[in-house]
């Protein structure tokens, strides 16, 4: 199996371009579309994927070795470092990634260019320099809020600034308060209307939080569901929809998971953000899941997730036995929050 991937690593290098500056160019262009070939498997896909990047960073090499001096080199570099990060990461090797921060960082130190220029590479370089975090939960916290805050204070203006505080706000739900400030500074910033209405779901969510949750839906099996009347358990909400491939995958690891936890102490609803109520029955029934479900048929335009500011699949709150919302963001530390909320004291 190795000889034959390396075989085909070797065929599917490109030859050297030659064709002349702008059709090596439009060929470089072009390999942004990925591999022609459509996988069949995960492990095909991941092979076709290597292979495409593999490609294309040849390809950009041979034009940076011809053409030194061309308009394109400072796009044709600030596109090696991306797929050198993509490779690095796919690869698991942290020297790829280093490579292409240096080189982004030298990028956006080069002489004579727009400044909106050097902004993309200290986007490019913000964005993997977040996504590329390594120790404890602080650390990388700390680490996120710099990078994203240090592109925004180097590029005024730059209507990227703020789309990348609310991203660095995604990893402070354990901190309310640094979440706020993050993202009410890139409220400041942004004209965008997408962006300042993901900001105003991420605040109405925010501001549910350690307050009794009272909410009533109806069940798609019939009758009411009362989170009042579950006062005394601890509740997990779950908001997820059978056309989400994360939601389905997250789904089946709970429902494991479920069977090691104290049912009795525990109980799970569930808020489907569907509109084919069939497809979404079946699934429940593959997946054995028959906790309560709330069901409109209206999708993302739910008035129960619209109402608390639900924009992503699967979200996961925890309620503690005194009907408190604890977290909005228990979708890998549900155990976790489960537990330690279990052991607090029963209502006085």
């Amino acid at each position: 199996m190795r000889l034959l991937v390396s075989c085909l690593l070797i065929l599917l290098i490109p030859p050297r371009l030659s064709a002349g500056v702008a059709e090596d160019w439009r060929y470089i262009i072009s390999l942004d579309a990925g591999p022609k070939k459509k996988p069949t498997t995960r492990d095909e896909a991941a092979l076709l994927a290597r292979n495409h990047f593999l490609i294309q960073r040849k390809a950009i090499e041979q034009f940076l070795a011809r053409y030194p001096n061309d308009p394109y080199v400072f796009d044709a570099k600030l596109k090696l470092a991306r797929i050198l990060a993509a490779e690095g990461k796919m690869g698991n090797d942290q020297s790829k990634v280093d490579d292409a921060l240096r080189l982004l960082g030298d990028l956006e130190k080069t002489p004579g260019l727009p400044r909106e220029r050097l902004a993309d590479a200290g986007f490019a370089r913000a964005s993997l320099l977040m996504q590329n975090q390594e120790g404890n939960a602080q650390r990388i916290r700390e680490s996120i809020i710099w990078s994203a805050r240090n592109f925004t204070a180097k590029y005024p203006g730059d209507r990227r600034g703020p789309r990348l505080l609310v991203e660095a706000a995604t990893v402070c739900d354990d901190v309310p308060n640094q979440k706020r400030d993050l993202l009410e500074e890139a409220l400041r910033l942004t004209d965008e209307e997408a962006l300042r209405r993901r900001i105003a779901d991420d605040l109405r969510r925010l501001d549910l939080l350690g307050k009794p949750l009272n909410l009533k839906m109806t069940a798609l099996s019939g009758g009411e569901i009362d989170l009042a009347k579950l006062r005394g358990y601890v509740v997990v909400l779950i908001f997820w929809s059978v056309d989400s491939p994360h939601s389905l995958l997250w789904l089946r690891d709970f429902r494991s998971s479920w069977e090691t936890l104290p049912r009795d102490q525990i109980r799970v609803v569930t808020v489907s953000l569907d509109e084919n109520p069939k497809t979404l029955d079946s699934r429940l029934r593959e997946l054995r899941a028959d906790w309560p479900t709330h069901f409109d048929g209206m999708g993302w335009h739910s008035p129960v997730a619209r109402s608390l500011g639900i924009n992503a699949l699967p979200t996961v709150w925890i309620l503690d036995k005194k009907g408190i919302l604890r977290t909005i963001n228990a979708r890998s530390s549900y155990e976790t929050w489960i537990r330690q909320l279990l052991r607090e004291g029963a209502i006085p």
